[in-house]
């Protein structure tokens, strides 16, 4: 399951990983994606939404599913969506779907940007493992440990 506020690159990890080359749009739906690996296959929950309250409505909807890993992303040029996904958390729990995943892993995006701005929001708030990317310019094997 991928979860986080719009914007921060969600749709672009999974188009890299199956190889898309066209510019991802807005995810106004779910979307479930089956990625096929060398050790095995991937089913992906692209959870739609352009600001908290709204992905964690949607993703309350699916949380009758177990997830063996769940990945919470942010854009590392901008604080306010690291902040989003603690929300985000909150209010799960709250519709009483709090996140019930194996694994759960903060991805920082947009590594590549922030090194050109020159600053880089770390994570500091969420107390899970955190692994920072570039969603546009890793490769798709570096890219692919993170939902694998």
């Amino acid at each position: 399951m991928l979860l986080g506020v719009g914007g921060v690159g969600k749709t672009t990890l999974v188009y890299r990983l199956m190889g898309l080359s066209v510019a991802p749009h807005a995810t106004v739906r779910p979307g479930l994606y089956r990625l096929y690996f060398v050790n095995g296959t991937v089913e992906l929950l692209d959870v739609p939404g352009q600001h908290a309250a709204e992905v964690a409505q949607h993703a309350a909807r699916q949380m009758r599913q177990f997830f063996d890993r769940a990945v919470l992303m942010y854009d590392v040029t901008r604080s306010e969506t690291l902040y989003a996904l603690n929300e985000i958390l909150d209010s799960l729990c709250i519709y009483r779907s709090c996140l019930s995943a194996r694994e759960v892993l903060v991805v920082g995006n947009k590594r590549d940007l922030a090194e050109e701005l020159g600053y880089m929001v770390e994570n500091s708030l969420l107390p899970h493992a955190t692994v920072y990317i570039s969603a546009l310019r890793d490769p798709p094997e570096e890219l692919a440990k993170i939902v694998a």
